[in-house]
């Protein structure tokens, strides 16, 4: 069994290091955050560095990198923010799709611009009534001819404001069909007659920002469907165990980052006369948590050795979302208290962290339902 990252992973991970301290440190990520900032800057500099193109094959032009080579990205970006890495993240797991379902002529269209990071695309699963239960969704595309007529709303879209965005919008084509099935795949552009979006206000994730989304009567060209007609379900849950790996390694990423900043804080404070890091009320719990981001990490690499391995992992995937994003909500409460009064200062980074972990344990599939995945493969049925 080896542990060790290869020389090139190495290579890989000390350059995103360097380019997160260089580009994006997280006082500006906390900056961008305060004043709803998309850095289109920061977009094209990842785009020049090859990572928008690494996630796919080296016969379509890619970077042909593995799973664990996209992980020590996000984990690298996520030390800026969790956003910063959702930035990159968000538009490569679609465009997977686009890549793996895509007819010849679509992976062709959208190579240039999946490759060379031109495309912004906001996955639209959710709505009002149908979030965990993603089957449940009720946003209607009617087939006329060469072309769907879209009616619904979406709710929660990440980034689905942004100029230029691609709404990759999970529609009902079939509404008599059973649950999970009659759904299908569209690629809405944002600027479409007929869609309309509403920024919801969060507590953080402002980079991207989080929106409702409208379609009244969108007229969406037959060729932007993406896979068989009424068959999207499966699309849909495809690329989930990759997403959850990937997102896993990035709040493993922002929970490191996190207890760096502890850390360094607990050592140049001092009271009574010693750094506070020294007295064991505090020096144990950073040594416990730094346990624990160490135990999520392996989780992640694990999970993204599985996908290299081409083995099934969705059970490996959910505990590692579980466990990397609930590490997050405790690094950043621990910060909280070890920086006491500084971390509750809205000037502190420390009050970002806090603010932008408590989503963790929520979007892309909540505690609740990972525990539910890990507990259905352990033979248990949950209710």
């Amino acid at each position: 069994m080896q542990f060790a990252l290869s020389e090139e992973q190495t290579l890989l991970q000390d350059t995103a290091r360097a380019f997160v301290d260089k580009h994006c440190p997280p006082e500006l990520a906390k900056e961008w955050d305060e004043t709803d900032h998309f850095p289109w800057p920061l977009w094209k500099r990842m785009a020049e560095m090859g990572w928008f193109a690494l996630p796919y094959p080296e016969t379509w032009g890619g970077g042909g990198g593995s799973p664990l080579e996209i992980c020590l990205i996000a984990e690298a970006l996520a030390r800026a923010s969790l956003d910063v890495a959702m930035a990159y993240v968000g538009t490569f797991i679609p465009g997977l799709t686009i890549h793996r379902y895509g007819n010849d002529e679509q992976r062709e269209r959208f190579k240039p611009g999946l490759l060379e990071g031109e495309y912004r695309i906001a996955v639209a699963i959710s709505e009002p009534d149908a979030g965990s239960d993603a089957a449940a969704l009720r946003c209607a595309a009617t087939d006329e001819g060469d072309h769907f007529v879209v009616n619904g709303q979406k709710a929660w879209c990440t980034g689905a404001g942004l100029p230029g965005a691609l709404i990759a919008a999970y529609v009902r084509t079939d509404p008599a069909a059973p649950k999970h099935r009659g759904i299908s795949l569209l690629l809405i552009p944002n600027d479409l007659e007929g869609v309309q979006i509403r920024r919801t206000p969060t507590l953080a994730r402002h980079l991207l920002g989080t929106n409702e989304v409208f379609f009244d009567n969108v007229s969406v060209p037959k060729e932007n469907l993406i896979g068989p007609i009424h068959g999207a379900f499966s699309l849909l849950m495809s690329g989930l165990d990759m997403e959850k790996t990937v997102m896993a390694a990035a709040y493993t990423g922002v929970a490191q980052s996190t207890m760096d900043e502890m850390l360094a804080y607990s050592k140049q404070r001092s009271q009574f006369d010693r750094p506070i890091g020294t007295f064991q009320a505090l020096a144990h719990p950073m040594a416990d948590l730094q346990t624990e981001i160490d135990a999520a990490r392996l989780l992640a690499y694990r999970a993204a050795w599985m996908i290299s391995a081409g083995q099934p992992c969705t059970r490996e995937a959910a505990m590692a979302k579980l466990k990397c994003s609930e590490t997050y909500v405790a690094a950043a409460r621990l910060g909280m208290q070890v920086l006491a009064g500084h971390g509750f200062a809205t000037e502190s980074v420390m009050s970002f962290r806090w603010r932008e972990s408590i989503v963790a344990t929520i979007s892309g599939g909540t505690s609740q339902i990972q525990r539910n995945a890990v507990a259905k493969s352990m033979g248990l049925t949950t209710y």
